[in-house]
């Protein structure tokens, strides 16, 4: 439970994208959250899902930036822990950070931001703000994890695979880097179902005074709700259960650990092996998704020889 605190609080929204982050980003700016300049928010022109996004371009920009310091193929295959931040590099960025905080935020005391990569680039904006002088919260908002694939899919192009790796990576990390906080779970579905009795009870929830539901909720529309729950499932019985295990409370945060170890060495074996090889690579890829899938804990290491040796470990 949050409880009201006189101190400036910063609101991290954290929610993987489509889980309806910008509807309750809005939320919070009805109840005095105050997100930044508008005008610097991402184009919604260009982007044309959303009518307001509430994330700022710089804020996207910098968590690019502070992944891309990892040098791998691509920013999806990111996967700190709290060591990593510790490098030379990374203390320049925090930095770089408070000056962007400070022109975009000032000294108001109720404030907030909205990017799924906070939930990797967290130990250096917690670090950050804490320096100055901020109360953290964190929301992550929650969705049917198979609505949320199909409204990704339905915006970007991808296999279901790649949607499915995302959120299981993203929901894991979660869980790893906001162990030691108290975090606001926001069912965006719930909300949806019922706004002014919902959003009153995660007012309350999250110290905010509501004075009018009916008006903070105001903007929310069933015309924007494309995509209901069901019980499809993603697809992959691995994926739903971490979505299934977060919500109940039971999610490990050392799972992150374990996907990642394993994961890691999947990347390795990527760039050392030629455009020839990707196949093998993917059958070593999908052989630890098939492992997961049926549940319980797997074991990755290389070989003597360079290959890698993946079985599941019995309960």
């Amino acid at each position: 439970m949050f409880m009201a605190d006189p101190q400036k609080t910063f609101f991290l929204i954290v929610g993987f994208q489509r889980s309806g982050t910008s509807s309750v980003a809005q939320f919070l700016d009805h109840l005095g959250v105050y997100f930044g300049d508008p005008t610097h928010f991402i184009d919604p022109t260009k982007f044309k899902h959303n009518p307001i996004f509430y994330e700022l371009q710089w804020i996207l920009d910098f968590n690019e930036r502070l992944l891309a310091t990892w040098n791998l193929r691509s920013t999806d295959d990111v996967l700190p822990i709290e060591s990593d931040f510790q490098r030379p590099e990374i203390s320049s960025l925090g930095a770089s950070l408070k000056e962007e905080l400070l022109r975009e935020f000032g000294d108001r005391p109720l404030v907030g931001a909205k990017d799924p990569r906070l939930c990797f680039t967290f130990p250096l904006w917690r670090e950050v703000l804490t320096e100055m002088g901020y109360a953290i919260k964190i929301i992550l908002t929650l969705r049917s994890p198979s609505a949320i694939i199909k409204s990704n899919r339905a915006v970007l192009s991808g296999r279901i695979l790649r949607w499915q790796r995302f959120f299981a990576r993203h929901q894991l990390a979660a869980r790893y880097f906001f162990r030691d906080f108290p975090v606001c779970y926001f069912d965006y579905d719930l909300l949806m179902r019922d706004p002014e009795t919902y959003g009153r009870e995660k007012a309350a929830e999250l110290g905010l005074a509501i004075p009018d539901p009916a008006h903070a909720t105001r903007h929310l529309s069933r015309d924007q709700y494309h995509h209901q729950p069901d019980d499809a499932g993603t697809g992959d019985p691995w994926v739903d259960r971490i979505d299934a295990d977060l919500r109940a409370g039971r999610l490990d945060p050392n799972d992150y650990l374990t996907f990642r170890s394993t994961y890691m060495l999947l990347i390795e074996e990527f760039q050392s092996l030629g455009q020839d090889s990707s196949q093998q690579w993917y059958r070593q890829y999908r052989q630890i998704m098939d492992l997961l899938s049926v549940g319980g804990h797997f074991f990755a290491e290389r070989r003597p020889n360079g290959s890698l040796d993946i079985r599941r470990l019995l309960p």
